[in-house]
């Protein structure tokens, strides 16, 4: 291709070359320009060399003081002696009126080959100039800009201005800065936003979209040989969202390599690299979309690393976006019809329902359909015991799949474990049952169990169906649309997990109970109601654990539901071996973007966790000593009716919200909810909160007067205290008593007698750093 071949052709003095690009400025101050040869008659890229200057003034304060956590300072401004840029807007034009003077190309070759050699080794399913011609063929398209900036703090810095995205499988947000550095403690994302045109335009949104096309259905045909091969036949309708283009992204693993696209049986050309490099998967049509247009495209594809042997019938099944060839996953919605042929003696589950199954010699062919439209399609694979039950009185279908086998890696444990013998003078390890289909039932219940939890708070779920599948990683979980794949370590009793994991065990059955209700829960948040960018990913996250408190608050002890939430404070805000809490990685809205090297799991902790609380805070604020949870069920259901198979943003909750407003929560007497959003969502404190108190009789009664102290908040944090007095047994709620920034109110309530105890924040009713209580004789 031209575009991936095309070399340096003419070189210009660069002197005090100023190219702004939207908060992003770059000063050519002394050097040399060299271009690219032309491909379809447009200069696409250049070479710099010598002295320049890249600087970043962030649009939004919200951004500002998220690259401020993340670099130490609210702008950036870095020298570079090199840069590379790649462009389809006026950049070239508007070098060119100033470098006019030609010079000798010096070293913007070498340049060149470092810096592909840089691009295609850090993005594995983008090809560059794959979305350079994107742009070069739609004459419609409005330009991008691309800078790869070798600077002299930060070796790998890349500023991108995209209208289709910059980061288009992350969010629609248009500008970006990334710090590509592998060796630094800064490395990442350090901004990402909409243009400045669209935050002046005021409209700027997580709902926008640069999408191409849409699927609106996919029929795929998928062979799994004897040695796991996989080969698949994918038909695909397509729907034109927009004119003017030819260049279609798929999400494809690059191993699995495309033979053959066809549209009505004519060949149609496609671009895919080395596996080893960019090897993305795009289709290039013959000629531009009309908006509107339908298009059936075929595309042959085989290769490996789909699936991979684990031991004993068990399988790891990867790429779970990328095994078909995918459009928009997670952003769009289409039907399936999905056929799999696969060795006999295992099992294959697939998302949708079981249309029909037949012997194929030693294969099994099944089909399996989904009417209902579906962000994303999977399946899991293995020598899998089945077991099913009936969730009454909605007749929602739920399966189990284990293995009777573990796989290899506990086997492999169990063995170390035995010939160890006794430990400190003790006896054996005791692993018990490594069977994981005799926990199945166990499984099999809590699944049923949170569907029932579930349905009762949030509403029906749509799909009618879910399959409980076994797969071999040990700790973590993962959802799709009737489909869950639970970690093994879900499917053993709990001696095996005493056995292998000895004093963490006890922490581990917390997640073991945790992660069945979590995962289910993602049929609701994640599938039915899905999210709009990763600033929204909390919707699915976030609720999915707030979901599991619900099911722990209908199935254990009141204590294990106290301890949930305990918990969850203390991994926000118990600092690391940095001094940082997770809370100060950033706001809830800024998703994938939390972690860093400074802050490694932060990302997990505040969007499931904070966004949780977000959840729980508002439940707890909603509550009526009549009607207990009455509002909130409802708000929860009229949400997830609002946007079945869609994709809202905190905003679209934020309304939803605002639609069932209590009058406690209507702090601000207008039916906003800004306050608490801008508090929880947007912003990072967290509050302290001290009571002192006295009681003395009033007229017969106990009157309780206290001073109620908010602290450590900005001037306009705003939130509802409440209060809870303990006589016998369990603490009772008193009241909430609404204050705003660093500030000191008074209390009064009116007891029938005097209190053992008097607590703020008994149920973990607001996320404070402290909640002390002093009486004052």
């Amino acid at each position: 291709m031209a575009l991936r071949s095309a070399a340096v052709k003419e070189a210009f003095l660069a002197e005090n070359i100023v190219l702004q690009r939207d908060a992003g400025k770059i000063t050519l101050r002394n050097g040399t320009i060299a271009f690219l040869a032309p491909v379809l008659d447009r200069v696409a890229g250049a070479v710099f060399v010598g002295d320049g200057r890249f600087q970043l003034d962030p649009v939004m304060p919200l951004d500002r003081r998220q690259l401020k956590i993340v670099t130490d300072k609210e702008t950036v401004d870095e020298e570079f002696a090199s840069a590379v840029f790649y462009f389809t807007d006026d950049s070239y034009a508007e070098i060119r009126k100033s470098a006019t003077k030609p010079v000798e190309l010096a070293r913007a070759e070498e340049l060149l080959r470092d810096s592909r050699r840089h691009a295609r080794r850090d993005t594995e399913d983008t090809n560059l100039e794959a979305e350079l011609l994107r742009e070069l063929y739609n004459p419609s398209a409005r330009g991008s800009f691309r800078a790869f900036i070798k600077g002299k703090k930060h070796s790998d810095l890349r500023f991108l201005l995209n209208p289709n995205g910059a980061i288009p499988e992350v969010s629609p947000e248009e500008v970006a800065l990334l710090n590509i550095d592998p060796g630094g403690d800064q490395s990442g994302i350090w901004y990402l936003t909409h243009t400045l045109e669209e935050w002046n335009a005021r409209k700027a949104s997580s709902n926008e979209s640069h999408r191409a096309v849409a699927p609106e259905h996919y029929q795929i045909v998928t062979t799994i040989a004897k040695n796991d091969h996989l080969a698949g036949v994918a038909d695909i309708r397509i729907a034109a969202l927009r004119g003017g283009d030819r260049v279609i992204p798929f999400g494809l693993l690059p191993t699995l390599r495309v033979s053959r696209v066809t549209e009505g049986g004519v060949e149609v050309p496609f671009i895919q690299e080395s596996h080893k490099r960019d090897g993305g998967f795009y289709v290039v049509l013959p000629v531009a979309l009309e908006q509107g247009s339908r298009h059936q495209l075929r595309i042959e594809y085989e290769g490996d690393k789909v699936i991979s042997k684990e031991g004993d019938g068990n399988f790891s099944v990867g790429a779970r976006t990328s095994w078909y060839p995918s459009l928009n996953e997670f952003a769009d919605r289409a039907t399936y019809d999905l056929t799999f042929k696969s060795p006999r003696q295992f099992t294959l589950v697939g998302v949708g329902k079981l249309i029909k199954e037949s012997r194929e010699g030693d294969f099994t062919v099944s089909q399996w359909k989904s009417d209902v439209p579906l962000a994303v399609a999977g399946f899991n694979y293995g020598k899998f015991i089945k077991k099913e039950a009936t969730v009454p009185p909605a007749k929602f279908g739920v399966e189990a799949y284990a293995t009777t086998e573990p796989p290899a890696f506990l086997k492999g444990i169990q063995l170390t474990q035995s010939d160890r013998g006794p430990l400190d003078g003790g006896a054996p390890v005791a692993l018990g049952n490594m069977a994981p289909s005799v926990m199945a039932n166990t499984v099999l219940t809590d699944a049923n169990n949170s569907i029932r939890v579930f349905e009762h708070w949030f509403g029906p779920n749509p799909y009618g169906r879910v399959a409980i599948t076994q797969q071999p990683a040990f700790n973590f979980g993962q959802s799709w649309p009737t489909l869950v794949y639970l970690p093994v370590s879900s499917f053993l009793d709990s001696t095996t997990r005493w056995g292998l994991l000895q004093n963490l065990a006890s922490d581990f059955a917390k997640f073991i109970q945790e992660v069945t209700p979590h995962e289910v829960a993602h049929q609701w948040w994640g599938h039915t109601v899905g999210w709009a960018s990763y600033h929204d990913q909390w919707l699915s996250e976030g609720f999915a654990d707030f979901s599991a408190a619900l099911f722990l608050e209908s199935t254990e002890k009141p204590e294990r539901v106290q301890e949930f939430w305990k918990n969850a404070r203390e991994a926000l805000l118990t600092k690391n071996r940095f001094g940082r809490r997770a809370n100060d990685a950033g706001p809830l809205w800024m998703g994938l973007r939390l972690s860093s090297a400074r802050n490694p799991g932060a990302y997990g902790r505040v969007v499931y966790l904070k966004g949780a609380y977000v959840l729980h805070m508002l439940r707890l604020m909603m509550r009526d000593s009549k009607t207990g949870d009455q509002a909130f069920i409802a708000m929860m259901k009229d949400f997830v009716t609002t946007y079945l198979h869609q994709n809202p943003s905190t905003e679209d909750f934020q309304r939803a919200v605002e639609k069932h407003v209590t009058p406690g929560m209507n702090m601000l007497m207008n039916g906003k909810m800004d306050w608490f959003f801008l508090n929880w969502v947007y912003n990072t404190d967290i509050p302290r909160y001290a009571l002192e108190y006295s009681v003395k009789d009033e007229n017969g009664q106990t009157l309780l007067v206290g001073k109620l102290t908010q602290s450590d908040v900005s001037p306009g944090f705003a939130m509802r205290v409440p209060l809870y007095v303990e006589f016998e047994g369990r603490p009772m709620f008193a009241g909430s008593f609404p204050i705003v920034g660093n500030a000191t109110r008074e209390v009064r309530v009116l007891l029938p007698k005097k209190p053992k105890r008097v607590l703020l924040n008994y149920r973990y009713d607001v996320l404070a750093a402290d909640n002390t209580v002093k009486e004052i004789p």
